[in-house]
Parts: structure tokens; C-alpha cells; sequence
């Protein structure tokens, strides 16, 4: 395959998948400006690695793999703490979900430490497994459970309505 073939099937894959990288980005940042620039950071270190993606078993896990890591280099060297304007992109709503409770889950999220927010990302949004979730967050498997469980708990509790009546 010739550099020029490679190149077009990298472009072409980018060009299919442009809104669930962008999606994923955002729900790992949780702002528009840093969702794109994440994409984009993405999509050129995909560029230079393509042969090792587009040879991988999942390319789309293997770029959710990159994307990860990248957002956990730019956290930690993150110094200044942006505060987004109050009224944020949101990324496409889950189906059946109303945009107070796509915000709601947005909060929720937000208020999760990092790692948990990842790990839920590349679980849920991603759909990798706890092997490909260590891999990524560079911890054990049973890191990732307890971080998923940990996190979704949080969700639970910041997501539930008080005042919602229950039936038992």
C-alpha cells in the first residue's frame, strides 16, 4: 500500500466517524474549544500511527485508546482552569433524553474525577472492556471496576430526584 492509499483510507476513516470522535472528546473535557482541539490532536497522531490502527482488531477502541491518552497528558499539564461559559455545546443527545437531563448527565459527569469520567466514557460510550479501559487509563482491571463503580454510584446519588415518587 503506497502512502497516498494509506493517507486516503486514514481520510476516509476520520471523514466516517468525524461526530462520534468529537462526541467522545467532549464527553472526556466537557467543553466544545477543548473537545475540537482534542479531536483534532486525535485524528493527527491517529495519522502518523495508521498502519498500527487500521491493522488493529477494533481501529475505533484503538483511536478511543489515543484520544484517552491524550486528554490524560493535557490533564495533567493543565495549570489554568478554564471556567466555560455557562451555556455549553452539548454532543448530541442520547435518544429519548430530554436536553435537562442530557445537562444533568453533563453535571453529573462533570463533578466525577477524571479517571472516573473516563472510565465511564470508554465503557459506555466506547463499549471497551475492562482489559482495554486499563490499558488505557494505565491501571489494573480491577482499578477500572472499582472506578466504574465507584463513579456510576456518584451519578446514581447526583442523579436521582429527591422528591421523585418510588413505588414499591
Amino acid at each position: 500500500m503506497t502512502d497516498l492509499e494509506r493517507q486516503a483510507d486514514a481520510d476516509a476513516f476520520v471523514r466516517e466517524h468525524a461526530t462520534w470522535l468529537t462526541r467522545l472528546a467532549y464527553l472526556l473535557v466537557g467543553s466544545r474549544e477543548d473537545a475540537l482541539d482534542l479531536a483534532q490532536e486525535t485524528c493527527a497522531r491517529m495519522w502518523r500511527s495508521w498502519p498500527s490502527v487500521s491493522s488493529a482488531d477494533d481501529p475505533l477502541a484503538y483511536v478511543a485508546t489515543i484520544m484517552a491518552n491524550l486528554q490524560r497528558s493535557r490533564w495533567r499539564r493543565r495549570t489554568v482552569h478554564e471556567v466555560p461559559y455557562e451555556q455549553e455545546w452539548h454532543a448530541g443527545s442520547p435518544a429519548g433524553l430530554a436536553f435537562e437531563e442530557v445537562d444533568a448527565l453533563r453535571r453529573g459527569l462533570d463533578a466525577l474525577s477524571d479517571r472516573q469520567r473516563r472510565a465511564i466514557v470508554l465503557r459506555y460510550w466506547v463499549d471497551l472492556d475492562d482489559a482495554a479501559i486499563a490499558q488505557a487509563l494505565a491501571c489494573r482491571p480491577a482499578t477500572v471496576r472499582s472506578l466504574l463503580s465507584r463513579g456510576i454510584a456518584r451519578l446514581r446519588e447526583d442523579l436521582t430526584d429527591p422528591f421523585e415518587e418510588t413505588t414499591s
